[in-house]
C-alpha cells in the first residue's frame, strides 16, 4: 500500500470513529462467550457474555478520553500512524485486564496448571496485539468507503453534467421548470385571493381595514407559506446519487485482493491467547507457526488460480477460499488431536476457522476500496445507461428547483408579508394615511407572485448580489453596508449563498428584532468570507430555529452565532462562508 496514503487514511477523521465502535460492540461482546474454552452450558455462556460487557466499560471511557485530547484535531491534522497502532494496543490492553477482574470476581476462571496472574498476562497482552491490529483496519475501511463513496459521487455529477448540457435534456429542464412554477402558482392562487380581497374597502375607510389586513397578511405568511416553503425545503434536500447496493458489492467483490501479510498478522492477533496458554509454551508456538505455514501455503495457492484467470468473478473467488477453509478446519482438527489439545477446542477451532475466513475476505475488501479508486470509472459507464443518467439529472434538477422555490417563498414572499404586515400595523397606529396607502399597496404587488421571480437571474457579480439582497428591504429599513476592498471575484454560487445570507439577516431584524436600522460589514478572512449584521432593534429571541437557521447552518455550518449587544438595544448576527 502506498505509504503516505496509508499514513493520512490511518491518523485522519477515522482513526477514532464511534459509529464503526457501536456496530462493533455486538461482535465485541460476543466474541469472549463463544471463544472461552470451557463453555458447557447457556448458563455460563450468558455469565460470560455479561462479563465481556463489563470489561468493555473502561475500554469505552478510555477511548472518549482519547477522542477529546489527543486524536481531537485529527480531521484537521491527523495523527502519526504510530499514535493510532499505540491506542489500538492499549484499548485492548485495558479490555484484556478488565475482563480476566471481572471474570475472576464471578469465580468463572480455571486456575488448573495455571495463576491468575499468567491468565491476566496473556489476555492482556493477547487482547492489545488484537486492538493493535484492529484499530488501524478499521480506520482504513471506513475511510476507503467514504473516499469510494465521494469520489463515486463526483463522478456521476459529472456524466449528470455533460449529459445536462445535452439539448434534449435542457429542454426537459425547462419543462420541468414550468411545471413546478404552475404547482407553485396554484398552491398560492386561495393565498392570493382571500388577502386581496382585504384591499378593497367594503365601504370602510384605510384606517378602519387596516387591522384585518395586517392579520391577513400575517395569517398567510405564517399559515399557508411558511409550511409550503418547509415542504418544497425538504423535498429538494440535496442527496447523494447512489448507485444500486447490489452494484457497489460487485465492484468490490471484483476487485478484491489477497493481502497475505495482514492476514497473516490479523491471524496472530485474534490466535495469539489460543497457543501461549498450550503447555508446554514451544509446543504452542510450534502448533502456531504450523497453521501460519498452511495460511500462507493456501492464499498463495488460491493468488496463484487468479492470477491464470480461472477465476473471473466472485462466487469462484468465495468458492476457493470456502474449500480452504474447510481443509484447514480438518487440518488443524489433526494437528490438534496429534498434540493432545484439549477436546473441548473442536469449538474453538470451528471459530477460528470462521474468524480466518470473515478476515480474508474483509481485508480483501478494505484494500478493494484503498486500491480500486481506478476502477470506478469503468465500472459506472458500465453501470449508468443513458435513461439512468437522465433520471438522475431530472431527479437532482427537481431537488434544485424545489430548494430555489423554498428560498424564493421563504426569504421574498414570506419575509415581505410578514413585513408589510409590520408596517401596516405601525403605520395604521399612528394615523399615517399615506404610509397606510404605501404599505398596502406594496403589500398588493407582493401578493401578485409573478412566475417568473421565481428565479431570478444569477447577479453580473458579488456586490450587484449584496445589493439586489439590500434593495428588498430599502422601505422598510435602512442599511449601511460596508464590504472589504479585498474581495476580489467570487464563485457565483458563492455570491448567492451569501446574498441569500444576507436577506434573512435582515428579514430576522426586521420580523424578530422589530430593527430600523442595519449595517453589514463584509470582510475578507483566511478562511473565507465574514460577514457581520448588526442591528438596533429587540434584541435576539430564546425560540427554536427555523428554516433560515437550516441556511444559516448549511453555508457556514458552526461558524455562525447571534448575540444581543453589549451596552445597547439589538443584536449581531456574524457568519464565516468557507472557501
Amino acid at each position: 500500500m502506498n505509504d503516505a496514503k496509508l499514513n493520512l487514511t490511518i491518523g485522519g477523521k477515522y482513526a477514532i470513529s464511534w459509529l464503526a465502535t457501536f456496530y462493533a460492540l455486538p461482535i465485541l461482546i460476543l466474541i469472549v462467550p463463544l471463544t472461552e474454552n470451557r463453555i458447557l452450558t447457556w448458563w455460563i455462556f450468558w455469565r460470560w457474555t455479561f462479563v465481556s460487557f463489563l470489561s468493555l466499560v473502561p475500554m469505552i471511557i478510555f477511548l472518549l478520553f482519547a477522542d477529546v485530547t489527543i486524536f481531537k484535531n485529527r480531521e484537521l491534522k491527523p495523527v502519526p500512524t504510530y499514535y493510532v497502532f499505540a491506542l489500538g494496543f492499549f484499548l485492548g490492553f485495558i479490555r484484556g485486564i478488565s475482563l480476566t477482574m471481572f471474570a475472576n470476581l464471578f469465580n468463572m476462571l480455571d486456575f488448573e496448571n495455571t495463576s491468575l496472574l499468567k491468565i491476566l498476562l496473556v489476555k492482556s497482552f493477547g487482547d492489545g496485539f488484537l486492538g493493535m491490529m484492529l484499530l488501524p483496519f478499521v480506520s482504513i475501511l471506513i475511510s476507503s468507503l467514504q473516499i469510494y463513496k465521494n469520489d463515486r459521487n463526483a463522478l456521476i455529477a459529472d456524466r449528470m453534467f455533460h449529459q445536462s448540457q445535452k439539448n434534449e435534456s435542457l429542454a426537459v429542464i425547462k419543462s420541468l421548470k414550468s411545471s413546478m412554477t404552475r404547482k407553485v402558482d396554484e398552491n398560492l392562487l386561495d393565498v392570493i385571493k382571500n388577502s386581496q380581497e382585504y384591499f378593497d374597502n367594503k365601504g370602510k375607510s384605510l384606517e378602519e381595514n387596516w387591522e384585518l389586513m395586517a392579520l391577513k397578511l400575517r395569517k398567510a405568511a405564517l399559515d399557508t407559506i411558511r409550511p409550503f416553503s418547509h415542504k418544497l425545503h425538504r423535498a429538494g434536500e440535496e442527496k447523494e446519487y447512489r448507485v444500486k447496493p447490489f452494484e457497489l458489492f460487485r465492484f468490490i467483490a471484483n476487485n478484491i485482493r489477497m493481502e497475505i501479510s495482514w492476514v497473516l498478522l490479523g491471524y496472530i492477533a485474534f490466535s495469539f491467547k489460543s497457543f501461549v496458554t498450550i503447555t508446554p509454551l514451544s509446543d504452542g508456538f510450534f502448533n502456531l507457526l504450523i497453521r501460519l505455514v498452511i495460511i500462507f501455503v493456501g492464499l498463495k495457492v488460491i493468488e496463484l488460480i487468479r492470477s491464470t484467470g480461472i477465476v473471473r468473478n466472485f462466487w469462484s473467488y468465495l468458492l476457493l477460499n470456502s474449500i480452504f477453509i474447510a481443509f484447514f478446519l480438518r487440518l488443524t482438527d489433526f494437528i490438534n488431536s496429534n498434540f493432545e489439545y484439549a477436546a473441548e477446542t473442536r469449538f474453538n477451532n470451528e471459530v477460528e476457522a470462521f474468524l480466518l475466513f470473515f478476515l480474508i475476505f474483509t481485508v480483501g475488501f478494505a484494500s478493494a476500496f484503498f486500491h480500486g479508486q481506478h476502477a470506478e470509472t469503468a465500472f459506472l459507464e458500465r453501470q449508468l445507461s443513458r435513461e439512468q443518467l437522465q433520471a438522475l439529472l431530472m431527479k437532482r434538477e427537481e431537488d434544485r428547483l424545489s430548494r430555489e422555490l423554498a428560498k424564493y417563498l421563504h426569504g421574498t414572499i414570506q419575509s415581505r408579508l410578514m413585513a408589510s404586515a409590520m408596517a401596516i400595523e405601525r403605520a395604521g397606529r399612528k394615523g399615517d394615511k399615506k404610509a397606510l396607502e404605501r404599505e398596502i399597496s406594496q403589500a398588493y404587488e407582493s401578493l401578485k407572485v409573478p412566475s417568473a421571480s421565481y428565479f431570478a437571474a444569477p447577479a453580473e457579480n458579488f456586490k450587484s448580489e449584496v445589493s439586489q439582497a439590500v434593495a428588498k428591504w430599502k422601505d422598510l429599513l435602512k442599511v449601511k453596508t460596508s464590504i472589504d476592498k479585498k474581495i476580489g471575484n467570487i464563485d457565483p454560487a458563492k455570491a448567492q449563498e451569501i446574498g441569500n445570507a444576507i436577506n434573512e439577516g435582515l428579514s430576522n431584524a426586521f420580523r424578530h428584532g422589530n430593527a430600523s436600522l442595519v449595517s453589514i460589514n463584509i470582510e475578507k478572512h483566511r478562511l473565507g468570507i465574514k460577514i457581520e449584521i448588526i442591528d438596533d432593534g429587540d434584541g435576539p429571541k430564546n425560540g427554536k430555529g427555523g428554516l433560515g437557521t437550516e441556511w444559516f447552518n448549511a453555508i457556514a455550518g458552526k461558524s455562525w452565532n447571534l448575540v444581543a449587544l453589549e451596552n445597547r438595544n439589538g443584536a449581531r448576527l456574524e457568519l464565516l462562508i468557507p472557501n
